[in-house]
């Protein structure tokens, strides 16, 4: 792990769950622990909110009262994906809570705890079993629960480390449809928890909510992709020297041209199920979401398998996509998903940055150039919040408690409170990719599928 760089502030009060920020002895509005500002109320929040045509006026978590400020609508389809993470599919409910609540337990955090253990309570758990989880062995659980249970711990700890044996034991006590959800539903974990951790949530008044059934028209959410803008810049500055990162040696343990290597192994891995036809979950997907079918193997696996939780992420993730595009740098934030696929160890989605990067308009040598720039220690050709962001998008893959509110800080004064705060929700959503990805070692397609899923003609070959 780098080093954390430190942002040396004053002026700053530390609370159980508020930061009061100020200078000259001036209080200004409560922030969180991570120094975000505090939520919002319930009432105040339903006011940014679309109108929801189930649970309108409902209690809010917080993380949910935090982004309404500036992703309304992507508050939304977070908070219906949420609900069918915790409620929906084929997972047995008391398994799906204590998973959730392992992963918790494995990355830490207060809000992340709290909530998946009043889920698991819910759920029926008895209190020997819900101690159980505490101990690597999992006490109190059925033989096929520990597995499942053993799972969500690797899948949090060490996804690319899962073994084909590991996966093919969990199909065989649960099934290949729960087995798929159970990876859906770690990906949701590792992202969401870390969500909850960076933006310093505080736990609800009166205890953690259960979640909260809202179902909003399709009116309010985004349907199509939001393809990368016409003219995006390209290529990096010259390196100059003057990388502000404390480097650490492990990171170029794996060079450029060895992850080329396993990016093309990727190519010829077989994924570990069946990759269903088209034809078998069309039916299954709303209309427009799709316009034909996809060559993506992604798609193929999460709307064959687990199309209950995979739409609700859809939704979300092309909501997000067309909110945060009035400010987001798609070709560096697609530098923080290389981060994450490289701390993560997943060839899969490395490829797709690779193909992302192409559609945003960088060539092939470009591409290598910042592929070998990231994978180096010398990140001088990015600017020094560029650099921190970069930094904390290792940190938050690695040892995400470890990521302190002078980083959070350090984003919101490089980069703006909007764009911080999206740099976040991004770096967060990444682990719901890699995770998917790693857990069913994806088969990388080998040509660009993403020009057809932004509805684009990819440039005539020279």
């Amino acid at each position: 792990m780098r080093a954390v760089f430190l942002l040396l502030l004053g002026g700053w009060a530390m609370g159980s769950n508020w930061t009061m920020a100020g200078e000259s002895g001036q209080v200004s509005s409560p922030r969180t622990s991570m120094g975000w500002p505090a939520p919002l109320s319930d009432e105040d929040a339903w006011k940014l909110l679309p109108a929801a045509d189930v649970g309108q006026g409902s209690r809010l978590p917080s993380w949910a009262r935090m982004l309404a400020r500036q992703l309304p609508r992507t508050t939304a389809a977070l908070l219906e994906l949420d609900f069918a993470q915790r409620t929906a599919g084929p997972i047995p409910p008391l398994e799906r809570a204590a998973m959730r609540y392992v992963a918790a337990l494995e990355l830490g955090g207060d809000y992340a705890i709290a909530s998946t253990r009043e889920d698991v309570k819910r759920a029926g758990a008895t209190e020997s079993q819900l101690s159980g989880l505490n101990d690597p062995a999992f006490p109190g659980w059925t033989d096929p629960q520990r597995a499942a249970l053993s799972f969500a711990r690797s899948m949090t700890v060490d996804s690319d480390g899962i073994s084909d044996e590991q996966f093919a034991a969990l199909v065989s006590a649960y099934g290949e449809r729960t087995t798929a959800s159970m990876v859906l539903l770690m990906a949701y974990a590792n992202f969401h928890h870390r969500l909850t951790f960076g933006l310093g949530s505080p736990v609800e008044e009166g205890g953690a909510l259960a979640p909260v059934e809202v179902d909003f028209p399709q009116s309010a959410l985004v349907l199509k992709t939001t393809p990368p803008p016409p003219g995006a810049p390209t290529g990096l500055p010259k390196q100059t020297g003057t990388d502000q990162i404390v480097d650490e040696a492990n990171w170029v343990a794996f060079s450029y041209d060895e992850w080329q290597k396993r990016i093309e192994a990727q190519r010829n891995k077989p994924t570990r199920l069946r990759i269903p036809e088209w034809s078998e979950f069309e039916q299954d997907l709303p209309a427009g979401m799709m316009t034909k079918p996809s060559d993506i193997i992604w798609y193929r696996i999460v709307f064959g398998y687990a199309p209950e939780l995979a739409v609700p992420y859809e939704y979300f993730m092309r909501t997000a996509g067309t909110e945060v595009s009035r400010n987001w740098d798609r070709i560096f934030g697609n530098s923080l998903f290389w981060m994450v696929t490289r701390g993560m160890k997943c060839p899969y989605c490395m490829g797709h940055c690779e193909m992302n990067w192409e559609v945003a308009g960088l060539s092939a040598e470009e591409i290598a150039e910042r592929s070998r720039v990231l994978s180096s220690n010398d990140w001088s050709s990015f600017s020094l919040p560029e650099q921190r962001a970069l930094e904390f998008a290792i940190q938050f893959t690695d040892t995400p408690l470890n990521v302190t509110a002078e980083q959070m800080e350090a984003l919101r004064e490089g980069f703006g409170e909007e764009r911080a705060l999206y740099i976040l929700l991004n770096t967060a959503r990444y682990h719901y990719m890699t995770r998917i990805s790693n857990g069913f070692q994806l088969k990388l397609e080998r040509e660009n599928v993403f020009y057809d899923y932004y509805n684009q003609a990819p440039p005539p070959k020279k």
